[in-house]
This record gives structure tokens, sequence and C-alpha cells, in this order.
């Protein structure tokens, strides 16, 4: 070390002005290099690059504790990072920094650090809280079939929900004895040629979600869609309610969350797949929570 100090020192005092401006630049230069290959390596994201009109936020954003500043973003100055995590961007954003985010974050929190959220597939602009997300967009499905129902002038309205259910039976009898199970509370009686007896409800017993009194109104208007603005069933029924030459008293109809399902299958296989990489922790699969939802069976029942 000493013995480099002095080199320095004897090329300091020696190298010609010109040679030694030279070396500043490449010195210069070298720590650029430096700094770039840091913040590539470790994803580094900064104010200005985020108030730039060409950043695109990614899908997912994971809000840091502030205290948990990474060095090299210490380092830097930096607001946070980018990672893909399976098929999924994320934005980990330290939570101080949540006001330069050009978004809103749903529902509001006294504070969102160690909170991870995914954008609202109707609204580009909103991201919701994951561990929330079936909850809230569920409770959001429900409150559109109520302000249709009402636009609409219904007297009364209600929605019951049933899920299907279904089950894969296997068995193997040996000899002439014959094999007894159970699935799901059901006996099963397996004979010896290997033939499965047992009979199964197609949906469990329906649940009413909600029921709706109204004073009801002869001056039905289109509602806005959301979730449904696609649902044949549901655009039969408004059709139905505003045509005045056939009044329509009373509609009842079974609607699949298939046509306003929250999340795709693969998507939700993806979000499960980020969460993993990132490490945390998880109470219940998106895929698992998505199939669900797909052998769920509504029932809409609208009188006026």
């Amino acid at each position: 070390m000493d013995a480099g100090n002095k080199m320095a020192n004897v090329l300091q005092e020696n190298v010609a002005p010109a040679l030694q401006q030279g070396v500043s630049d490449a010195a210069e230069s070298a720590n650029h290099l430096v700094s770039s290959a840091k913040k590539s390596i470790f994803g580094s994201l900064f104010k200005e690059e985020i108030e730039a009109e060409s950043f695109v936020l990614p899908k997912m954003i994971n809000v840091v504790d502030a205290s948990e500043k990474r060095t090299v973003d210490l380092e830097f100055g930096a607001i946070g990072w980018q990672s893909k995590e399976g098929k999924i961007k994320v934005l980990h954003i330290y939570e101080d920094a949540l006001d330069i985010v050009p978004c809103d974050f749903y529902p509001s929190a006294s504070s969102k650090s160690g909170l991870v959220f995914y954008v609202d597939q109707l609204n580009p602009h909103r991201y919701i809280n994951l561990s929330k997300y079936f909850d809230i967009i569920a409770d959001e499905k429900r409150a559109e079939l109520l302000d249709i129902a009402y636009h609409l002038g219904a007297k009364h309205c209600h929605l019951e929900c049933r899920e299907e259910k279904r089950s894969i039976v296997s068995g193997k009898a040996a000899g002439k004895r014959t094999a007894k199970f159970q699935i799901d509370g059901v006996p099963v009686k397996v004979t010896n040629q290997g033939e499965a007896e047992a009979e199964f409800e197609k949906y469990g017993t329906a649940v009413t979600l909600f029921s709706q009194e109204y004073s009801g109104s002869n001056d039905p208007q289109y509602p806005e869609l959301h979730w449904y603005e696609h649902d044949p069933k549901i655009l039969q029924l408004i059709e139905a309610r505003c045509d005045r030459a056939n009044e329509l008293k009373r509609y009842s109809a079974e609607i699949s969350d298939t046509q306003s399902v929250t999340f795709d299958l693969n998507v939700a296989v993806g979000i499960d797949m980020a969460i993993k990489k990132m490490g945390l922790a998880s109470n219940f699969s998106f895929e698992g929570q998505t199939r669900q939802e797909k052998r769920r069976k509504l029932t809409f029942v609208v009188e006026f």
C-alpha cells in the first residue's frame, strides 16, 4: 500500500499536464463503469426514472420497509429496484418513496410496508393488496350486480352461490371381496370387478350472498358495467328489461364466474411462483383460488 501511494505521488508530480488530465478522465470513466455495473446488477431504480414518461409500472409492486434499504441503494440514493420473479416483473419500492409511484394503492392503510400489490384487471392505475385481492373483487362484483338491479328498477333481487364438487374415484378389489371407503363423506363401494358405486351431488348447498328490497321503478336505466360487460345473461337481462314492448317481471339466471374471472389461470400460477421466489409467506394458493372461482355458480334472481 505504501509503495502504491509513493508511486501515485511520483506520477502526480512528474506526468505532463495533458497526460495528467488523461489519467483523470480514465479514472472517472472507470468509476462510472463500476457504478453502472452495480446499478445494473442490483437493478437499482431512481426517482427520475419512475417520473419519466417512458417508465411503465410492472404489474406487481412489493413495498419494502425504508429501514431495510440495501447498501447499494444507500450508496446511490436509489428508491428501490426491479427484478423478474419467474415470469412476473416486480417493482420493489421503499415505503418512504411511495408518493413517487404513479398509482393508487388499495385499500388504504397507515403503513404498506411488507405488503405486495397487484394491478387491478380493470383499472391499470389501481393496485390491490394481494392478500385481499379475491375478497375485494368478489365484493365489487356483488356491488355491480346490485347496481344493475337498482338501475333496472327492481323491487327485489337476490344472489345465491353454489360450488361445483368434483371427485375422482379409483379403487381395486382383490378376489371376491368388496372394498369400501368414503370421499367427501360419501360412502363408495368398489366391487371385485373394480366398479365403483356412489352418488354425488354435483353442487354443494346454496348460500345466499345478498338479498335486497327496493321500492321499484318503471323507468329502467342502462347500468354501467365492468366485470359483467361481456356476460351474455346479464346483457340479456338488461335488454329484456329495457324493452318496453314486453315488460319483464321476473328474471332468474345462472351466472358462471368464468365470464368474469378475477385471474386467468396462467396469471395465478405466475403470481404463486413470484411470491415463492421472493420468499414471502402466503396462507393460500392463487391457483387454488382461481380454480375454486371457476367452479362457483351464481344464481341471480331479479323481480320487478
